[in-house]
């Protein structure tokens, strides 16, 4: 009989070796005395057909099937309480998790691979405990909830669906007050709108929140924040005399880091070629509506939106994913990919930062 998700490296446990927790006993304890074991705490297999057909032992249906198809995998003729834990956690590797537990695993199998979540549930999140909670993710959603309340009730008009925004604030980045370095980043916490707002926080909790989850706090926000400062030091160098406000630099090093999990979990990650398709297909076509209102366009009232914020933002996010993020099974070729994006990630961000120095052509700064 073998159990996968816990015990030596190919994740098969010896009988002698299952040690299920206290909680997960207590709650099938009742289910298994209803099936009458003997005196050495056995159940025989031919009556276990018939008992689990017919008594409502509180399971569900699809566990009592499953246990029907495989009880009898040692083929001793018996089924103690451990094989019968066991057999419960083979059968639905959730078992032994309380809702909460449940929930947690489900958000974050948005970003880990089939074959790897039994051996995540067990060594992560069994006894997770919410302490520390994702925070980054959270403090910082609340942090831009925070100040474009306080833009709204302090700018004259308020902030509307599609605008209001201070271009005299202190955290915007400005063309024109390019030596305010903490601009590159603070532009982040302020928004063009509730529209824009609602659109960046909602992918934070949906994506960047199951990230948190899985490849911890640190990982994410060495992530989020260098993509928001791409966005700033990309946006400089193509667009010098533009404002930007907004996440959407940090957005989008999310969803491009996501797309980096898929890749340095290649083979591990179920559906890998649809979810390929799906987000270089959404990153493409932010690049492409940027190509087109940038040297196609020639209407009135192009939309204002830092789509160059958005490309390099992205590809920070891919980049430092690969650098950042689990890796689940290194391979040699991901080793090798894990320098070259290290490497790259140093000397695009350095030939922003010399062309902010040195390129003649910027704006008169006011400071």
């Amino acid at each position: 009989m073998e159990y996968y998700g816990r015990g030596n490296k190919d994740g098969r446990l010896e009988l002698n070796e299952y040690q299920p927790d206290w909680e997960f006993e207590h709650r099938y304890l009742g289910a298994f005395h209803e099936l009458k074991p003997d005196e050495e705490g056995r159940v025989k297999m031919r009556q276990l057909n018939h008992k689990l057909r017919n008594k409502d032992l509180g399971l569900p249906e699809h566990i009592r099937d499953d246990m029907l198809r495989r009880a009898d995998m040692n083929h001793d003729g018996y089924l103690d309480f451990h094989e019968f834990l066991r057999l419960i956690e083979l059968v639905d590797s959730h078992a032994h998790l309380d809702r909460f537990h449940k929930a947690v695993a489900l958000a974050s199998y948005v970003v880990v691979p089939e074959s790897e979540r039994p051996q995540f549930v067990e060594s992560e999140l069994r006894h997770y405990n919410c302490c520390p909670p994702p925070l980054f993710m959270i403090l910082i959603s609340l942090t831009e909830l925070a100040l474009s309340l306080y833009t709204h009730f302090t700018l004259e008009g308020g902030m509307t669906m599609a605008g209001g925004v201070d271009r005299n604030g202190p955290l915007i980045y400005s063309p024109f007050r390019r030596k305010e370095a903490w601009r590159l980043l603070t532009y982040m916490l302020i928004h063009a709108g509730w529209t824009h707002l609602i659109v960046n926080l909602a992918v934070q909790f949906i994506l960047g929140i199951p990230l948190e989850l899985v490849h911890k706090y640190w990982r994410v926000a060495i992530v989020y924040l260098l993509g928001v400062v791409a966005g700033s030091l990309g946006t400089s160098v193509t667009d010098p005399k533009i404002f930007i406000v907004g996440a959407s630099g940090g957005v989008y090093a999310l969803i491009a880091a996501h797309l980096a999990s898929i890749v340095i979990n290649w083979k591990e990650m179920e559906y890998n070629w649809i979810r390929l398709v799906f987000w270089i297909l959404l990153v493409g076509a932010d690049v492409g509506v940027a190509v087109y209102y940038k040297h196609f366009y020639d209407g009135p009232n192009p939309p204002l939106v830092g789509y160059t914020a958005h490309f390099c933002g992205a590809v920070c996010g891919f980049l430092m994913g690969v650098v950042c993020l689990r890796n689940l099974h290194k391979l040699k070729w991901e080793q090798i990919l894990w320098w070259i994006c290290l490497a790259v990630t140093i000397l695009l961000f350095a030939f922003a930062v010399f062309w902010n120095i040195f390129w003649p052509g910027f704006p008169p700064q006011k400071v």
